[in-house]
């Protein structure tokens, strides 16, 4: 069997500048990490652009002899017709270079007055890609590992085409891929090839439904759906992930809460996704500026503070790149929401009211930040710059209710972003050793925070009603007075401090609030949910997670 050339070949000297020109192409494209190659031939030229980080861009215009080589060689390298140019095709192309080896799927539809050829790349590198290589958080990647070993579950990753929703599966995929499980995929198409992995490729013969039930006689540990689409697909992988089986998935929705009330409303009984979901991830690519580049920094220009206030974010102490237009970008990073289907987020799920308490739940876990608060605390770091993640993220927001004591710190000038990041850090990193330390313990020994500044932050988050039940379980405080404040407390519009209002109804005294041994407990409260937390009378009631109220600082 003859093997096919690596590249696009010439046929003679007329074709071979064409030919030399196409290979940089796609060459240049892979390169760039160009998600797809638009190329619109009309009116005698073809107009070719790149989609890099969600938008189209211009590459360049070609006249229309070379035009017509490179429709010919595409057509020809992607197994299509030369001559039918009255209906839409499909195909698929491989180019190996030196450096990479390309995968790019082929569609072409007729437009008025020409036709229009769009090729996906697919950077086989990224079938090899490793967790390790996508930058995340540590808590996100903590919860993560977390996830992938549980026996079985659903984990769903959405985001619009092009988020990077597939590489982040596949890296998933190769860290279970440890020849020990079987691993089967259904997609449409497959996108990378992995030895050791079945992997089926939906078509006209065979249906996501189809091959889903089929898979599930195959004895699999962990299956790979490329797309819940359906209600038929939904209702299927929600069962499988309730009976045995891990199942990853993606979805297109705009953020983690809004891919459970779209499964919902697929027709997915609550109860039943309450019991399948693992974990939600939303996420979007923004560029990444070349660390080459020299760049200096900036505070938020007026226009970034209006879109950080839509998004509940302070602006006080941050700063961004400030580019020039020859600034380069290079490769692109995700920005990352995941929601954990702990406790709280399930009886939202089964609560049927939509996004918003899913939100509040799941702001209470340490890992969660919207969408807009991950891209600010990139572009706060230099990794992407504010231009970037307004155009990625949008100007669509979903505030949660609950605010959490790193929010609350930064609120108050107490502590900055990237310090309150830091100590989270620092705080998983302890608990992997096996040791719980709070948020605030940890602000107060770096000398970030006085004690006084985190006792009167608590009192401000929602784990502030557990905490106070220090003093009734110590006789300081009736239980009937503590219900009957956090009543009112919580009908506020603004909320004062819970402590100030337990204070000022002189059922406590301030020396009482900063006395160590209820620092302490506070700070299990907001960050361990203590044993006697775990109350409900009167609306107190402690959170599960064990990081509950140490979440980001972003307000």
């Amino acid at each position: 069997m003859i093997r096919e050339p690596d590249l696009f070949i010439a046929i003679g000297h007329t074709d071979r500048e064409a030919t030399q020109r196409l290979n940089d192409l796609f060459h240049d494209a892979a390169t760039r990490r160009v998600s797809d190659v638009h190329l619109l031939f009309q009116e005698g030229r073809c107009q070719i652009c790149f989609r890099a980080g969600g938008v189209l861009e211009e590459v360049i215009v070609i006249d229309a002899q070379m035009a017509k080589h490179f429709d010919e060689k595409i057509r020809a390298r992607a197994q299509m017709s030369q001559a039918d140019r009255h209906r839409s095709l499909d195909g698929r192309m491989r180019l190996r270079y030196a450096d990479r080896s390309v995968d790019v799927r082929v569609s072409v539809i007729p437009v008025v007055g020409g036709q229009k050829i769009v090729c996906r790349l697919l950077d086989q590198a990224n079938a090899a890609m490793s967790m390790d290589s996508i930058r995340m958080t540590p808590m996100t990647r903590y919860y993560l590992d977390e996830l992938i070993e549980e026996p079985q579950g659903l984990l769903l990753v959405c985001g619009p085409t092009g988020s990077g929703k597939t590489t982040t599966l596949y890296g998933l995929l190769g860290a279970l891929n440890d020849g020990k499980r079987n691993l089967m995929t259904i997609e449409n198409p497959v996108e990378y090839v992995i030895p050791g992995i079945g992997q089926v490729n939906i078509d006209q013969h065979v249906s996501f439904p189809d091959a889903l039930r089929a898979i599930l006689r195959q004895d699999p540990d962990v299956i790979l759906v490329g797309e819940i689409r359906d209600a038929e697909t939904a209702k299927i992988a929600v069962s499988a992930a309730n009976t045995g089986h891990l199942v990853l998935s993606t979805l297109h929705a705009n953020n983690s809460a809004l891919a459970i009330t779209r499964l919902i409303e697929l027709g997915v009984d609550p109860q039943t996704l309450a019991a399948a979901l693992r974990g939600v991830l939303a996420q979007r690519l923004v560029p990444t500026i070349d660390p080459d580049d020299g760049f200096e920094w900036q505070p938020p220009s007026e226009f970034d503070s209006a879109w950080l206030a839509l998004h509940g974010i302070d602006a006080q102490g941050l700063y961004f790149p400030r580019l020039d237009k020859e600034q380069k970008f290079t490769n692109k990073t995700p920005i990352i929401e995941m929601v954990k289907a702990d406790r709280a987020v399930r009886a939202a799920i089964v609560s049927g009211q939509g996004e918003l308490p899913i939100f509040n739940a799941a702001a209470r876990q340490m890992q969660f930040e919207t969408l807009a608060q991950a891209g600010v605390r990139l572009a706060n770091d230099g990794v992407t710059s504010m231009d970037q993640v307004r155009k990625i993220v949008g100007q669509d927001a979903i505030l949660p209710e609950v605010r959490r004591l790193g929010e609350v710190l930064v609120a108050n000038r107490s502590a900055e972003l990237t310090q309150i990041t830091k100590a989270l850090e620092i705080q998983v990193s302890r608990y992997k050793q096996g040791r719980l330390t709070r948020l605030g313990e940890i602000l107060i020994e770096q000398g970030i925070c006085t004690v006084e500044q985190v006792v009167d932050a608590i009192g401000l988050t929602e784990s502030a009603p557990e905490c106070a039940f220090f003093f009734v379980m110590r006789g300081m405080l009736t239980e009937k007075e503590l219900k009957a404040t956090v009543q009112e407390w919580k009908s506020q519009t603004q909320r004062e401090s819970l402590f100030d209002m337990l204070v000022n109804k002189e059922f406590l005294n301030k020396e009482e609030l900063y006395e160590s041994s209820f620092v302490s407990c506070a700070g299990r409260c907001t960050s361990c949910g203590a044993s006697h937390c775990q109350r409900t009378e009167g609306g107190i009631a402690a959170p599960e997670d064990a990081f509950s109220g140490s979440g980001l600082p972003v307000s």
